[in-house]
């Protein structure tokens, strides 16, 4: 008996591009939720990262009964005279007790007797990149690469800053007299030395806070926040000078050099890294505002649009302001 020839049907060429236009669409959908999951694992991280530091300045609180000295002699140029940041003074409480042990608060990096090169010394220890002081969300490369503001080679970046305040003399954004500008020093608009809020500089005189200077609430005052290492050359964590920023800069402000002109928001900011009037202050990634840890040790989300006068007024220790601070 004669069978015919079974014959097999396969896709069409319409039918394949259907199918293939098909898996693009479910691609494109799952892209957007699969970048949110990833920055939310992001964000929690940084959240985490702020709340350890700022349980590691509360350790250091319940130790020494003062909140770590930030000071520097003021010396020309910065990397030659002793000097501590508040990030120097709390290794020992983010599990790093070998690099602190290293420090040698005497002298700087590069006068360091023990050498610039072969470790242990100071060099070698500004140059260490710390993973809990980078924020994940923050692209910036974990060292400076030579960007500093005058420190030797890659030196460690950090994502963290104390609040220095709400009084400054520089830039766009300057507040030199009246409610943000009271410090414990008086009538001020240096910020960098003399700064109203948790913890600033301290050039040419050691600056530190006892929790009783905290008399605007702990849970209303700003005590770290989050920097941009790519935006500013001000960002290594060796340094008091780097490890501070203000809040007279609005979260997240634009760039304000001429070398930004016709630029994006971020090319800018790359190009205004120098700006520091304009720039020593807080920046993130994560979209729409930035991490802060307060000064009871708690982090919040705080919104880029918030209120500027709401911003300033978190940002003191002492101004005597009633507000509530938006989460």
């Amino acid at each position: 008996m004669f069978h015919a020839a079974r014959r097999y049907r396969g896709f069409t060429l319409i039918e394949l591009l259907v199918v293939i236009a098909i898996i693009a669409v479910l691609i494109a959908l799952l892209l957007p939720a699969v970048q949110q999951a990833r920055e939310a694992a992001r964000r929690s991280q940084c959240r985490s990262q702020l709340k350890q530091l700022g349980l590691a300045l509360h350790n250091y609180h319940d130790t020494f009964t003062s909140f770590p000295v930030s000071y520097d002699t003021g010396s020309t140029p910065v990397a030659t005279g002793p000097q501590q940041s508040w990030i120097c003074a709390v290794l020992p409480y983010i599990d790093q007790a070998p690099l602190y042990n290293v420090l040698n608060f005497s002298v700087g990096l590069t006068n360091d007797p023990r050498g610039t090169t072969t470790p242990p010394n100071n060099t070698w220890a500004a140059q260490q990149a710390l993973p809990v002081l980078h924020c994940p969300s923050d692209t910036s490369p974990p060292t400076l690469n030579g960007r500093s503001d005058g420190g030797p080679g890659n030196l460690g970046l950090t994502s963290y800053k104390t609040c220095a305040g709400t009084n400054w003399a520089w830039g766009t954004w300057q507040n030199g007299s009246g409610q943000f500008a009271s410090t414990r020093w008086g009538q001020q608009n240096n910020g960098l030395d003399y700064g109203n809020g948790f913890l600033c500089r301290g050039w040419g005189h050691p600056v530190n806070t006892l929790m009783r200077d905290i008399t605007d609430g702990t849970s209303q005052t700003f005590m770290t926040g989050e920097a941009i290492g790519q935006y500013t050359q001000w960002d290594w964590w060796w340094l008091s000078n780097a490890t501070t920023a203000t809040c007279s800069i609005p979260l997240n402000a634009p760039p304000q050099c001429a070398a930004a002109a016709g630029l994006s928001i971020d090319a800018g900011l790359k190009a205004c890294a120098g700006d520091w009037p304009n720039n020593y202050s807080f920046k993130s990634l994560h979209v729409g505002g930035g991490h802060f840890g307060m000064c009871d040790g708690s982090v919040k989300f705080i919104s880029q649009n918030i209120d500027y006068t709401v911003y300033r007024s978190v940002a003191t220790i002492q101004g005597g302001e009633s507000v509530t601070v938006p989460d």
